[in-house]
């Protein structure tokens, strides 16, 4: 699979499911800006590194489900913020600065195409 391809259906996917979380509390709807932009794209980056670890299975056990969640954790632990603070980061974006989200995807995007001419 295309690692622009990739990139864009995980956020396409963290996005609906980002807009299909309800809560009553309105700054839950439109997500609040926990993390500064640049952190956020680092972690963007590392996230869609730990989906290809998830996917690919390279850490096959028994306990996949709990092993999954480790790798994930990993990431939000690396630089200080929670899942919560991530997705309402996200949420934010979607609803406030579409552009800026944009911007940010097609950097992660970048950087995995260098990352990956530096492989071959």
């Amino acid at each position: 699979m295309n690692i622009k391809r990739f990139v864009y259906i995980s956020v396409c996917a963290l996005m609906l499911w980002s807009c299909a979380y309800k809560k009553t509390d309105k700054r839950f709807q439109q997500g609040e800006n926990k993390v500064p932009k640049d952190t956020f794209e680092l972690i963007l980056y590392d996230v869609h590194l730990a989906d290809a670890i998830v996917t690919s299975q390279i850490m096959k056990t028994k306990n996949n489900a709990f092993v999954d969640s480790l790798v994930y954790q990993s990431v939000f632990d690396k630089y200080g913020y929670t899942r919560q603070e991530f997705e309402n980061t996200i949420l934010y974006y979607v609803h406030n600065n579409m552009d800026t989200l944009h911007s940010i995807c097609e950097r992660t995007v970048n950087k995995f195409n260098l990352e990956k001419g530096n492989i071959h």
